[in-house]
């Protein structure tokens, strides 16, 4: 099968899931503004909120930490226990993200298994890959067989309102070991592994499990540093990920995206975050767009514009708790930090999850992928405040990313009379467009959300249109005439129904311009109180 006929033959499978959607929305009635433009059934595309940030947080929490060199990996991993998924006050399962649950798996990280190898059963496991659960944090089930086990604590995270629940395992297990565990989770109804290392030699697991469970979803990853190469080099106009070509993770990448469901791009230090998960998304895809050997999905570090925007999945691990552990007076959190205020943005992750209703992540294989030969650099002084990666701290640490990006349509264009933001747009095989801005650091400013006029291409004017971040305006051409669209639908994805906005933008035969005021206004009108997420909305034409 040829490219073309392998993206079209993803098209037509991903269109008649979209349509399913639409013959839902067309028998919902409209609520007083207008139709619900986002799908009541939950997502199905494989993203999922993990545990290991607010294991990190939980570590001396309570005020003024007492022991810096006491906050680690071993003493995260103690922090994973029955209490703190499911106390009713601030249980991590019974209290995060209310309006969201049902589109993320649930995935529980380093900790929940078995720390004694007495009590690992299977032949051929690892002190990490045992899926034998810890009896003494998870007494509930811990006692019951290993498959009864999971069955009971993936029921209860399900009972929660969550899709499921998620696993992270690392290592390299036999093949024996690797078809009880996943002949387990098939027992207990377990969708989702993060495997964090290993496996990666024969893939046991991921051949074992399309055979036996294909609805297992394996991710599968190469370990590599928090930050991108030549990082403390000033004055470069790139800074290349682990995963260009000829840097130390590339022939590993390449080989894992194509014996994988899920390929995550890894582990970032928070201030450069985005700027970093940019630049390996661009350096991955721009070596595997059109070649459908490439069946992996790229899944980011808890960056949802950016994946919004570029086709792909979250591992989500932000959550709302803030200056509840402090260090010399300023909350701390080496893993999410700064003045971004990530914990006071939880309605993003939320609005991602319904934009993946509409438009499921697809593979880095399927379909082109275009990057403008400019490069934008964001840079910062790092701290011990900022990150655990001390080799940085001290010092400037330099990021670049591609300005613009885009998936299966043409570059988007932007203009701005000062700092540009990352800008970019993706057509879904399915049919939805999405287009997306992220915003910026520099040494003077720690996280800052420039605006520009965008401009993007759009094909079919009937599909509906992701509208993520922050803009002056924003420009959406059609290669026809929209001049008898009847209503402009423009709807907050976290709202349950659309405005008419047609009367408020400006409008011409074959093109709308919405100012950024309205994108602002319409893509948070459904958030919480307090929350300062940029907007996440979906626009719809219609006709008569």
């Amino acid at each position: 099968m040829d490219l073309a006929t392998c993206f079209r033959s993803f098209q037509l499978s991903q269109k008649a899931i979209f349509t399913a959607a639409a013959i839902v929305w067309s028998v919902v009635p409209a609520l007083s503004n207008g139709p619900n433009l986002v799908p009541d059934e939950s997502a199905t595309a494989p993203n999922y909120w993990c545990t290991w940030y607010a294991q990190n947080y939980w570590q001396q929490r309570g005020g003024e930490i007492t022991d810096f060199d006491q906050i680690n990996n071993p003493n995260a991993r103690e922090e994973l226990t029955y209490n703190h998924l499911y106390d009713q006050e601030e249980g991590w399962v019974t209290t995060y993200l209310p309006r969201g649950r049902s589109d993320y798996y649930f995935l529980i990280d380093h900790g929940w298994q078995t720390k004694e190898a007495d009590e690992r059963t299977v032949s051929g496991s690892k002190p990490f890959f045992s899926l034998q659960i810890d009896p003494r944090d998870f007494e509930e089930y811990g006692y019951a067989a290993p498959q009864e086990s999971l069955r009971l604590f993936n029921e209860e995270i399900i009972s929660n309102g969550w899709r499921g629940l998620g696993l992270w395992v690392r290592g390299t297990v036999t093949e024996e070991a690797a078809r009880t565990f996943v002949e387990w989770s098939r027992h207990a109804g377990v969708e989702y592994w993060k495997i964090d290392g290993g496996g990666i030699k024969d893939f046991h697991s991921f051949r074992i499990k399309k055979e036996i469970y294909p609805e297992l979803t394996l991710e599968y990853i190469v370990g590599t540093g928090p930050l991108n190469d030549l990082w403390d080099e000033p004055g470069r106009s790139s800074y290349p990920s682990p995963f260009a070509p000829g840097r130390q993770n590339n022939k590993a990448m390449l080989n894992i995206l194509q014996n994988t469901d899920v390929f995550r791009t890894y582990d970032v230090a928070p201030i450069l975050v985005s700027t970093s998960t940019i630049k390996r998304v661009g350096d991955i895809l721009n070596q595997t767009h059109n070649d459908s050997k490439f069946i992996g999905i790229l899944n980011l570090q808890d960056d949802p514009q950016v994946a919004a925007g570029m086709g792909c999945l979250i591992a989500s691990k932000r959550h709302p708790n803030y200056m509840e552990r402090t260090f010399k007076g300023e909350d701390f959190h080496h893993q999410i930090r700064g003045k971004r205020l990530i914990q006071k943005r939880m309605n993003e992750i939320e609005r991602f999850g319904r934009w993946q209703r509409i438009a499921p992540a697809f593979p880095a294989g399927i379909g082109s992928f275009s990057a403008s030969s400019e490069e934008l650099v964001d840079s910062y002084p790092h701290t011990q405040r900022d990150t655990w990666f001390r080799p940085c701290w001290g010092k400037m640490v330099y990021q670049s990313a591609p300005a613009v990006m885009s998936r299966n349509m043409p570059l988007p264009k932007v203009k701005t009379k000062g700092d540009a933001p990352y800008v970019m747009a993706s057509t879904y095989p399915n049919g939805p467009i999405c287009v997306a801005t992220e915003g910026r650091v520099k040494p003077t400013d720690q996280w800052y959300e420039p605006q520009a006029k965008v401009t993007i291409s759009v094909e079919d004017p009937s599909q509906p249109i992701g509208i993520f971040g922050r803009y002056e305006s924003l420009v959406i051409e059609f290669d026809r005439s929209i001049r008898n669209v009847s209503k402009i639908w423009a709807q907050d994805l976290l709202a349950e129904s659309a405005e008419n906005i047609k009367g408020i933008v400006k409008k011409s035969d074959r093109s709308i311009e919405i100012p950024g005021e309205v994108i602002d206004r319409i893509g948070t009108s459904a958030g919480d109180d307090g929350d300062i997420s940029v907007p996440g909305m979906v626009l719809q034409l219609k006709w008569d």
